[in-house]
């Protein structure tokens, strides 16, 4: 389960504390302390394979401390776009005309 994330499935289930079924169209991981070096960079890619094998298109990974997000799409995968403080992040096409400042995300 991703640590942030957003989906189409619509309607929203009854008991929202839930996980829901099925795939985001959007997933954000945030590393933790942890989430650093060879082996934790591995395990992201295969978290990211997985979640476009189950139809996520865009996937996110926040790096605060570097203070950057990584955001790599469906159709390439091998491939982020880099986002860093002082410019504003978006998700397409996951989530389309939706952006939001870097900096605030690490506010």
């Amino acid at each position: 389960s991703p640590d942030a994330s957003y989906t189409l499935i619509v309607p929203p289930p009854e008991r929202r504390m839930k996980f829901i079924e099925g795939a985001p169209v959007f997933a954000a991981e945030v590393r933790s302390e942890h989430d650093y070096g060879p082996r934790a960079d591995r395990a992201y890619a295969d978290k990211r394979r997985d979640y476009f094998a189950a139809g996520t298109s865009v996937v996110w990974d926040v790096d605060p401390v570097a203070e950057r997000v990584r955001s790599y799409r469906h159709d390439r995968p091998d491939f982020p776009t880099v986002f860093r403080v002082g410019e504003m992040a978006e998700a397409e096409p996951a989530l389309p005309g939706w952006i939001v400042a870097v900096a605030d995300l690490f506010a």
